[in-house]
């Protein structure tokens, strides 16, 4: 299934939950509290610190870093900088998350910035975002993604892209999996796009330990299961919330979803994936 038997996929959510997983997140205030819950809710223990100053001492101590790139200001770039540099050289698992980079010329221009930079992990984002980076083009569709674009399977070594949307795609080197969703949710809740950044990173925990990574090394493998344990965790979740009635009611679905990806629901609706 998807590369990955369905036991795999439940192992990297039942060890997030035993392991307790420290993650630190620079956050977008938008939707902090919700990915903080989320974090929480997988058995994850969220940290989000902001400032530049403590950045170093923080990623020391952080069993991986999750980059929220929303709400950009050149104080959350310098920060960004530094997480990226201080994890690359720990070896911690990365996820960066271009929140709405193609709708500005400066927010375009320190995404780019970021990804010059050596490090390897996941990027997670929209259509409309990936295909921004990959462009260099302004789509000016604020954060969400409005039309069908397609985006280019060259991806940089040592990365792997987690392509959210109906059908998630995962892209890495020229290759691709993609893991639809079997029930869209009429709710078009805030934040569920950050929320799956912060998964990702609880799952990228999970996956490096699983894959057996030594220290200071990123393996390729462990970034593809945790991509996709991550899409295949979040479409159960708002597989749940969609059927929810009411937005708060959702919401508070979402959530408990999450919590149920160590369980034995979680397990059963994998196998009926085909």
């Amino acid at each position: 299934m998807f590369e990955y038997a369905p036991e795999q996929i439940a192992e990297v959510f039942v060890r997030i939950r035993a392991r307790n997983y420290l993650v630190h997140m620079i956050p977008n205030t938008v939707s902090a509290p919700l990915c903080a819950d989320g974090l929480a809710a997988l058995g994850a223990r969220p940290l989000m610190a902001v400032a530049a100053e403590e950045m170093a001492e923080i990623v020391s101590q952080a069993d991986g870093c999750v980059i929220n790139l929303g709400q950009m200001t050149k104080e959350k770039q310098k920060a960004a900088r530094i997480v990226l540099k201080q994890a690359a050289e720990a070896g911690r698992p990365l996820v960066l998350d271009p929140v709405g980079c193609g709708a500005s010329r400066f927010r375009m221009q320190a995404v780019q910035q970021l990804l010059a930079l050596p490090w390897q992990g996941i990027l997670k984002g929209n259509r409309s975002e990936l295909y921004s980076i990959q462009q260099q083009k302004l789509t000016r569709e604020g954060i969400d993604s409005l039309e069908e674009r397609s985006l280019l399977h060259q991806i940089s070594t040592g990365r792997v892209y987690l392509v959210t949307g109906e059908t998630d795609e995962i892209l890495w080197k020229d290759k691709m999996i993609q893991i639809p969703h079997r029930a869209a949710s009429h709710w078009n809740m805030v934040g569920t796009g950050c929320l799956a950044g912060a998964v990702t990173g609880a799952c990228c925990c999970a996956a490096g330990e699983m894959c057996r990574e030594s220290m200071g090394k990123i393996s390729l493998e462990s970034l593809k299961l945790a991509a996709v344990s991550a899409a295949l965790g979040m479409a159960f979740a708002l597989e749940q919330a969609g059927a929810a009635e009411g937005y708060g009611t959702a919401k508070s679905a979402l959530l408990n979803a999450l919590g149920q990806l160590s369980a034995k629901h979680f397990s059963d609706w994998l196998q009926t994936l085909k």
